[in-house]
């Protein structure tokens, strides 16, 4: 999991964002958390990120329209970017997948589907 060290999560719910950073930086990732989808573009271009943790639904900017815009810069494109729910039935999943996203992880999360899809992306 060395390649994904630097890690932003982004939740408009406090809670959402504060647990990934409790459960990965014992492992020796550096963690960074936005509550909306402005804050987290704006640091995306000033801060190198090796994955995202995406809700979909936030007021204003939504995960999609976050999603849309690191894949379409060349500069960010390569990001990992998982969508991060708490609602997702398997076609609901498939059209996150289909849309662009890496993987989803569904809230609440546990260490163990974190780290598992942190580490699954990382041997692709």
């Amino acid at each position: 999991m060395r390649e994904y060290q630097t890690i932003l999560v982004v939740d408009d719910n406090g809670i959402n964002r504060l647990l990934p950073g409790l459960i990965l930086r014992p492992f020796g990732f550096s963690i960074y958390e936005c509550e909306n989808g402005f804050e987290a573009i704006q640091l995306i271009k000033k801060v190198p990120i090796s994955a995202v943790l995406l809700d979909i639904s936030m007021p204003g900017m939504s995960g999609l329209d976050v999603l849309k815009v690191i894949k379409q810069n060349s500069n960010t494109q390569k990001i990992i970017v998982i969508a991060y729910t708490s609602t997702s039935t398997e076609n609901e999943t498939q059209k996150l997948l289909l849309n662009g996203f890496d993987a989803v992880l569904l809230k609440p999360i546990t260490s163990d589907k974190l780290l598992k899809i942190l580490k699954t992306k990382t041997m692709e």
